[in-house]
């Protein structure tokens, strides 16, 4: 990341067309899929730790809803004195489901409270969810392992992975930033550059967010909006797009197609389009 936007200064110098390869929250198979096949071919690339999951101390509430979703033909969220209830005996109930019920842990339901609902359930649901961030987060003794080839970067992802946007001031976006990068640097040794915002879709970053970002010295800061990096992204560098490849309507067709940025044209255009018409 940090050679990317040396290049983005002078573009003039900047050679071909490049790619940055990014990987958020530190799972385990980052180093073993992804790594072997990185190392092999001497690409560089860069994971953004969450210092809470390399702690092996909090929730991957993701992955618990996932698990509730699979494991079962009916399912209840509860919040206070509100129930959500569910059917997911078929695989395409489980696909509505999932997308429902996230919804509603990332909107409804306040920061706060989420991973208390999440939890709430898969103990009621009997899921050993304290078992998943050992079994699929690398931990700081492995990053640091990790840390040893020079192919290899972190950035920083906050220390518990909020939706920074719903948090209620400046202050407490700030805490979970700083306390992320202080963790890392006293465990690995180096101080991130670059953050990440969890989730990293429009709504989950306001300005209050990308003034943090700044403040802590950062030099960019990446999200989850769709994009790919030319100079004047260096206008706004604490909001960086990115292609994301999550395996969802992705072939190398879609891959390549997105890689030469016309899609991510195309859907700004139409987003532009949608908002004026909303306006009028």
């Amino acid at each position: 990341m940090d050679v990317a936007l040396e290049r983005l200064k002078d573009p003039d110098k900047s050679g071909p067309k490049f790619a940055v390869l990014t990987f958020d929250d530190g799972y385990k198979d980052n180093r073993d899929i992804a790594y072997p096949v990185l190392k092999e071919l001497g690409v560089p690339f860069t994971i953004f730790i969450t210092s809470d999951y390399s702690n092996h101390k909090s929730e991957l509430w993701w992955i618990m809803l996932e698990m509730l979703i699979a494991e079962n033909d009916r399912l209840s969220l509860r919040y206070g004195d509100v129930g959500f209830d569910y059917e997911c005996a078929s695989l395409e109930q489980k696909h509505a489901v999932f997308h429902s019920a996230r919804c509603i842990l990332v909107s409804k339901v306040p920061e706060s409270a989420q991973r208390e609902v999440i939890c709430e359930a898969a103990d009621r649901y009997g899921l050993d969810w304290r078992r998943l961030c050992p079994e699929l987060i690398l931990s700081f003794e492995e990053l640091q392992e990790l840390s040893r080839d020079p192919l290899v970067s972190f950035g920083a992802h906050t220390d518990t992975h909020p939706m920074l946007a719903r948090l209620l001031t400046a202050e407490d976006i700030r805490q979970h930033i700083q306390t992320g990068v202080e963790e890392m640097s006293e465990r690995l040794g180096q101080t991130p550059s670059v953050l990440a915002y969890p989730y990293g879709f429009a709504e989950a970053i306001d300005a209050r967010c990308e003034a943090v970002a700044e403040e802590l010295g950062f030099a960019a800061a990446v999200t989850t909006q769709p994009g790919t990096l030319s100079a004047v992204n260096l206008q706004r560098r604490y909001y960086l797009p990115r292609v994301s490849l999550n395996g969802l309507h992705q072939n190398q067709r879609m891959v390549d197609m997105y890689l030469t940025g016309a899609a991510f044209a195309a859907y700004h255009c139409v987003r532009r389009i949608r908002s004026f018409f909303k306006r009028a």
